[in-house]
């Protein structure tokens, strides 16, 4: 067995020494190295801690209004009230947090009916509007519009959670940014991509085209090939729409927070 490698301290006289970084000082990556690192650093009530608050707020705001119909809007309304209080300097951060906890526990027992409704508002939007041609993948895209309004509507309501939990402690406001940005992200795809008759036109095309160069003639194959290349390239939406959102609140975080990094 090969000799440990010795640390650089202990290569002799004046060899360079690797900065540690503690633990609690590490970025785990959820947000933007500016968000992070005040919200590792925030001391309770601070200024920073309120600058925080507000920028997760602004971002679990933005997600849950866009991926949310009105209908639903008024379950997050209780939550965002009292995170606005706590920013103006109305409620103290001391005073706010057991109602911020019995806020969050309201908010993530509303998931399932927040769910419900955005589905429904969907839905009915949907019965209104000239229906378009359908495609082999019309039934598979709409079960797949429900699942990915729903994933868009946890995410939404996970930022809004993060940011009631941050009241008592900055650091939990780390990951407010990428559900934020995941919400926005499903619901996009959801609301765009996976309902376009065009869209998965070009997944059927791709998955003829793939099948019949493999030489196969097996009906079931190409259905799958179908729905596997239809997953695929809604991916590569969401992952479009998400690096979108993630570029414009580093945009937001940066004009926000930089006069509070000292």
């Amino acid at each position: 067995m090969s000799e440990r490698p010795r640390p650089p301290e202990a290569a002799g006289p004046g060899a360079r020494r690797l900065s540690l970084v503690l633990p609690e000082h590490e970025l785990p990556g959820h947000a933007p190295a500016l968000f992070e690192r005040l919200a590792k650093r925030a001391r309770p009530g601070s200024t920073e801690h309120r600058g925080l608050l507000a920028v997760a707020q602004a971002l679990a705001r933005e997600a849950a209004w866009s991926c949310l119909p009105p209908s639903a809007r008024k379950e997050l309304q209780p939550a965002f009230s009292l995170v606005e209080s706590i920013v103006a300097g109305r409620t103290t951060f001391e005073s706010a947090a057991p109602l911020a906890r019995g806020a969050r526990a309201s908010t993530f027992a509303a998931l399932p009916t927040l769910e419900q409704l955005t589905r429904a508002a969907v839905s009915q939007a949907a019965e209104v509007q000239a229906a378009g041609p359908r495609t082999s993948l019309t039934e598979h895209a709409g079960h797949t519009l429900g699942r990915w309004l729903g994933l868009s509507v946890h995410h939404a309501v996970a930022a809004v959670c993060r940011t009631l939990e941050s009241i008592e402690s900055a650091e939990h406001a780390l990951t407010v940014p990428s559900d934020a940005s995941g919400a926005l992200a499903y619901g996009r795809t959801a609301l765009g991509s996976a309902r376009s008759p065009a869209f998965q036109a070009a997944a059927i095309e791709q998955a003829r085209f793939e099948h019949e160069r493999a030489g196969s003639a097996e009906p079931a194959l190409r259905a799958a090939l179908e729905i596997q290349i239809f997953h695929e390239y809604l991916g590569a939406r969401w992952r479009a729409h998400a690096d979108q959102a993630r570029l414009i609140q580093a945009e937001f975080i940066a004009w926000a927070l930089q006069p509070l990094e000292r």
